[in-house]
C-alpha cells in the first residue's frame, strides 16, 4: 500500500471517528433535553429533595438533632445513595432505548446516516451526565450539612462519590440492556426495578445461604457506598471495603452490559 493511500485511508479515519462523536454529541444533547422537560425530572428532583429534607428535619423533630460526628453524619446521607441510582436507572435508563421504537421516532432515526453505536453512546452519556449531577447536588448537600452541623467535612465522601458514580453507570448499562429487548417503556421501568431490587437480592441471597461468593452481584457491591466510611450502626461494623474489586465490579456490569445491548440494538428492528 502507498504512502497516499495510508493517508487518504488515516483522513477517512479520523472523519469516520470525528462524525461518530458528534452524533453522539448530538444524540446525547437532545436526549438531555427530552430529561429535562419531562415530568420524570420533576418526579424525581422532587424525590431528592424530599429524601434530604426528611433525612436532615426528622432528627430535629423525633430527637435531638443530627449528629456533630462528621462521619456518622456523612454515612447515614450515603445509605439512601444506592436506592436513588436504582430509582434513576428505572425513570432515566430504563426507557432510553425502548422508546424510540415505542413512540416510531426510529423510524425517522435509522434512516439518516446516524450509527446504532452513535445513539447508544448519546443516551448512555445522557444519563451519565444527568445522574452524576444529581449525585453532586446530594452530596454538595450533605457537605453543607456536615460543615453546619459538625464543622468538618469527611474526606471519604469523595470515595464514596466515586463508587456513585461507578454504580451509576453499572445500573445504567442494566437498564440500557433492559431497554434494548423490551416493547414498552412501562415493561422496561417495571423489569429494570424489579430485577435490580428484588431478583439480585434473591440470588445474593440464596448465595450467601450456601457460602457461595456473591461479591460479584451489584446489589452487594453497592453496599460500599455507605460501608467505605466504616461506621459501626446498631452494634454491627461496617463490612470491609476492597475498592479495587468493587469498582471491577462495578466497571465490568457496566461494559458488559452495554456491549450486549449494544449487538441487541444494532440487530433490532420494526
Amino acid at each position: 500500500m502507498s504512502e497516499t493511500q495510508n493517508a487518504n485511508n488515516y483522513i477517512r479515519m479520523r472523519g469516520g471517528v470525528s462524525t461518530y462523536l458528534k452524533q453522539s454529541y448530538v444524540v446525547m444533547k437532545n436526549e438531555i433535553v427530552k430529561f429535562t422537560r419531562g415530568k420524570k425530572m420533576l418526579l424525581f428532583t422532587a424525590l431528592i429533595f424530599l429524601v434530604l429534607i426528611l433525612l436532615t428535619a426528622v432528627p430535629y423533630l423525633l430527637g435531638d438533632g443530627l449528629t456533630d460526628n462528621a462521619t456518622e453524619l456523612a454515612a447515614s446521607y450515603s445509605s439512601f445513595v444506592a436506592l436513588i441510582i436504582l430509582l434513576f436507572a428505572t425513570l432515566f435508563a430504563s426507557t432510553s432505548l425502548v422508546s424510540e421504537f415505542e413512540e416510531r421516532t426510529a423510524l425517522i432515526l435509522f434512516t439518516r446516516p446516524v450509527k446504532k453505536s452513535s445513539i447508544l453512546l448519546g443516551k448512555l452519556a445522557a444519563s451519565m451526565v444527568i445522574g452524576i449531577a444529581f449525585l453532586a447536588f446530594y452530596y454538595a448537600f450533605t457537605s453543607v450539612v456536615s460543615l453546619a452541623v459538625a464543622g468538618s467535612v469527611d474526606s471519604t465522601m469523595l470515595t464514596s462519590f466515586g463508587l456513585a458514580v461507578l454504580y451509576l453507570f453499572c445500573m445504567v448499562g442494566i437498564a440500557l440492556l433492559i431497554s434494548s429487548v423490551m416493547k414498552k417503556g412501562s415493561t422496561a421501568t417495571i423489569i429494570t426495578f424489579v430485577m435490580s431490587l428484588l431478583i439480585f437480592s434473591i440470588v445474593s441471597t440464596l448465595l450467601g445461604a450456601y457460602d457461595v461468593e456473591n461479591w460479584w452481584l451489584p446489589d452487594v457491591a453497592s453496599g460500599a457506598i455507605y460501608d467505605v466510611f466504616g461506621f459501626t450502626f446498631a452494634g454491627i461494623p461496617a463490612a470491609t471495603v476492597d475498592l479495587a474489586r468493587t469498582s471491577g465490579v462495578f466497571v465490568a456490569w457496566g461494559l458488559v452490559t452495554t456491549l450486549i445491548a449494544y449487538f441487541l440494538f444494532k440487530k433490532r428492528s420494526f
